[in-house]
């Protein structure tokens, strides 16, 4: 069953995509999707909040089952499901990729911008995706003035300040929100990001997602 487990993966996700993050000169790698689970009723029956846990592969999905039942993401039951199976798969896929023993899981369920500012993060490598709102917005520098968005639905990769080919060559933050407007996302990082950070992080990293 574990070994099952460790080789899903995500609707639109190729294990040589993924680790192109790790290249020198790439900061942000963006794979395309569609969105992958239709959940305009399951956001609009959350409770807004977010939901932290780590995880292996073996015990994740009782593990998400509880993170979506603390967010009231529980109807309709076919968008849970598809929900919580396409979390299960990214996180097996990371967890496979970069051979990491264990992964921390943030689910957030917002109406507000939770970081409006443009960061870097004190991790290694981060994955975000968001499954109802605006996506994930980005610079490049030194072209800052530029604001990218990535559509729902895609994988965003985030080399942080831990990364040895780190270049601090983008820099990211959660969209503004209109209001009204809900935004479901996930983010999956090695579980012990924080505890491993840098002694001298720079002055606008932050664990806030993007």
């Amino acid at each position: 069953m574990k070994r099952l487990q460790l080789t899903r993966r995500a609707a639109g996700w190729t294990d040589e995509a993924v680790r192109h993050i790790d290249a020198a000169g790439c900061d942000i790698a963006v794979i395309r999707r569609p969105p992958p689970v239709e959940c305009d009723a399951l956001v609009a029956g959350g409770t807004l909040g977010e939901v932290r846990f780590t995880t292996a592969a073996r015990g994740a999905a009782a593990k998400i089952d509880r993170a979506l039942a603390r967010l009231d993401l529980v109807k309709p039951a076919r968008q849970r499901a598809a929900f919580a199976d396409d979390i299960l798969s990214l996180v097996c896929g990371m967890l496979a990729v970069f051979s990491w023993p264990r992964v921390e899981v943030r689910l957030d369920l917002t109406d507000e911008q939770s970081c409006p500012k443009f960061h870097c993060d004190n991790v290694l490598v981060r994955l975000v995706t968001t499954y109802a709102g605006p996506g994930t917005e980005y610079v490049e520098m030194p072209a800052a003035d530029t604001v990218h968005r990535v559509a729902p639905g895609s994988l965003v990769l985030l080399k942080g300040h831990q990364h040895p080919t780190h270049a601090d060559r983008v820099r990211h933050r959660s969209p503004p929100l209109r209001p009204g407007t809900r935004r479901l996302c996930v983010a999956i990082d090695r579980a012990d990001w924080l505890t491993a950070a840098t002694p001298d992080p720079a002055p606008d990293d932050t664990g806030a997602l993007g």
